[in-house]
């Protein structure tokens, strides 16, 4: 088949269009859009207990900063507890709770992130309105959760120091890059792959670790 030169170049203009961006400003009053997929793409995890660094990883990645996941995992802080380094062996098997092995919480994440050049912030107790508006400014947003989206008890333990920490069997990070009409869309850190989930269920396991995050400061 031949194109015509008018139309041959409208279908190469077509083909290198980066797809848009959306960039929504929540303060100035307009509706936040209906819709949101961030054109954010994601990887699978390298050892079984490294979800939070491959979350963190394509984070960096959506901002143009490329870091092999053993290095940003090898610049974490270790520790007893979760919300100060990572906890245990990065490839042991999950479902444990520390000592063993266990991952790390958003503040130890978000400050690696920042020493890789890309300022974010760690925070928790979000809302559903937060995550959307975020989202719809065009930042993707890691998200503390559990594998199977579930709702385990959360369970409070101690450090060595005598402070307290809160952990969940099957925590897990996931990679919040868009939301439809009932649903967020996340990119699962064990897969890869973009999924959609139920508000009702994400937020059920989202609140177990108390619903902590990682955003960067500006949009992508």
């Amino acid at each position: 088949m031949r194109f015509g030169p008018a139309l041959l170049f409208a279908i190469l203009a077509a083909c290198a269009a980066p797809a848009a961006t959306p960039v929504w400003d929540a303060t100035s009053g307009a509706a936040r859009p209906a819709r949101v997929h961030l054109r954010v793409v994601g990887r699978a995890q390298e050892r079984s207990l490294s979800c939070e660094s491959r979350s963190a990883c394509d984070l960096l990645a959506a901002y143009g900063i490329h870091v092999p996941e053993d290095t940003f995992r090898l610049g974490l802080p270790v520790s007893d507890n979760p919300d100060l380094g990572f906890v245990g062996d990065v490839d042991g098997p999950g479902e444990q709770l520390p000592p063993a092995g266990y991952g790390v919480h958003a503040e130890p994440i978000a400050a690696r992130v920042r020493a890789l050049g890309l300022h974010a912030l760690a925070s928790r107790g979000r809302t559903r309105d937060w995550l959307l508006d975020r989202l719809a400014e065009g930042r993707p947003v890691i998200v503390w959760a559990t594998g199977q989206l579930d709702a385990p008890v959360p369970v409070t333990m101690h450090d060595a120091t005598g402070r307290a920490f809160v952990v969940a069997r099957g925590e897990h990070t996931f990679l919040a890059i868009g939301y439809q009409p009932g649903q967020v869309l996340l990119i699962d850190a064990a897969t890869g792959r973009t999924k959609a989930v139920f508000f009702g269920a994400f937020e059920r396991s989202w609140s177990v670790l108390g619903r902590q995050a990682v955003v960067a400061s500006t949009p992508r």
